[in-house]
């Protein structure tokens, strides 16, 4: 994890407009296989607050939430309070600037704060940067810090490794995938991991396919959606 924290963390905005195409990029959303644009991006936003009861007056938190390029995509829907953390200073910064009224604290995932409670505690695309035993570290305090849901989107399915390897090694060339992935793992996961999780804190665990609007990686991920 430690290699993508130095690449996360030299990430920042040089901008001088802060709109949801420029988190979009910043949080890595807009190349290869990765890439979703701003209207797919809104769409998948709503989906998710859709599945998790999001509405107007709700408290939502981010783990790794990077610039803030999904709680900005849910503000537009709704009136809400958000806070996030991340490990990387520029990307709060960026954050922070794009909403001054969130709370954003630079910081690893597995030092978020229980309290204060927030709603909804969600987490996209940012599983794969963790080990098991991380994850599992992060995931249980994000169960104490929601009072309703944890949800978390985008995460790599190990039943389809081999073919998310091969449609990125494809998309970017052999040379070009080995530099780009040289020490750099992703994790993957079996959804029962998330199930098992879930019935060791006495929650229930709702699991569905990759949904992100034209998302290449969609037949590689899945996401969770945790109840309390």
């Amino acid at each position: 994890m430690s290699n993508w924290k130095e690449i996360w963390n030299r990430r920042n905005s040089d901008e001088g407009v802060i709109d949801l195409d420029t988190l979009i990029k910043l949080d890595g959303y807009d190349t290869g296989a990765g890439r979703i644009d701003a209207t797919n991006w809104r769409r998948h936003a709503a989906s998710i607050a859709n599945r998790l009861g999001i509405n107007n007056g709700a408290t939502v938190y981010e783990v790794g939430c990077g610039s803030g390029a999904f709680l900005y995509a849910l503000r537009e829907l709704f009136p809400i309070k958000v806070g996030g953390i991340d490990y990387s200073a520029g990307l709060i910064a960026t954050a922070s600037q794009a909403m001054p009224d969130g709370h954003f604290t630079e910081g690893g995932a597995a030092t978020l704060d229980i309290v204060p409670q927030y709603d909804f505690v969600i987490s996209n695309g940012v599983f794969h940067y963790f080990s098991l035993e991380y994850a599992s570290e992060v995931l249980e305090r994000m169960m104490k810090k929601s009072k309703i849901s944890v949800g978390i989107m985008d995460i790599p399915d190990v039943a389809t490794k081999d073919e998310a390897e091969a449609l990125r090694r494809g998309i970017l060339g052999p040379e070009e995938y080995n530099e780009k992935y040289k020490g750099l793992e992703h994790t993957y996961y079996a959804r029962s991991w998330f199930e098992e999780q879930a019935k060791e804190h006495g929650f229930t665990c709702k699991i569905f396919d990759g949904c992100v609007p034209n998302y290449a990686q969609n037949s590689f991920r899945f996401g969770i959606i945790i109840h309390k």
